[in-house]
């Protein structure tokens, strides 16, 4: 049995939570892509998933995982997701706290990227009324939807950033 999921997630990790309780309740994600995501029903509590924004030497760094017997399920765009099973023991992507704060980076990056876009996108919709004075019923709504995903996104941008400190704090407490 399968079934379609729909959800709107920025924070991977809170994304990552909802994807490992389906699995709890026996529900194995298959595929994804942006807001829906594809379970089919199985052994409850048998995997555990991680997913991670992939940018360079995909199939590399796929292989590498495999070894490890980290199956990867699906990518869209830079993202993949993973999964090993609960059996093996915890899974983690990442090695350590300084892995960590480099892809929170990388993430901060692409999502300061989408809020300079979607900036752009709001001076072409506004343009066009400052020249000719008249309105089309479609931009404000354009520019309202680019503004709240601006918003969306400096939100994550702020969490991620906190995020680090506290990485990056703890990393020199243990240093010492």
């Amino acid at each position: 049995m399968k079934k379609f999921k729909f959800r709107f997630f920025i924070d991977y990790e809170r994304e990552e939570q909802w994807i490992n309780n389906m699995a709890e309740q026996g529900w194995h994600l298959k595929k994804f892509w942006p807001f829906v995501f594809l379970f089919e029903n199985g052994i409850s509590d048998q995997y555990i998933y991680r997913n991670e924004m992939v940018l360079k030497r995909k199939k590399d760094y796929f292989d590498f995982l495999d070894t490890m017997n980290i199956e990867h399920v699906n990518s869209f765009g830079v993202w993949a997701y993973f999964r090993k099973r609960k059996e093996e023991g915890p899974f983690e992507i990442f090695s350590g706290k300084s892995e960590k704060i480099k892809y929170l980076s990388r993430i901060n990056k692409l999502f300061i990227l989408a809020c300079l876009i979607n900036a752009f996108a709001v001076l072409l919709n506004i343009a066009p009324i400052m020249l000719t004075h008249q309105v089309n019923q479609a931009f404000p709504w354009i520019c309202l939807l680019n503004v709240f995903l601006i918003s969306l996104l400096t939100i994550e941008i702020y969490r991620n950033h906190k995020h680090k400190k506290k990485l990056k704090l703890l990393t020199h407490i243990y240093e010492d």
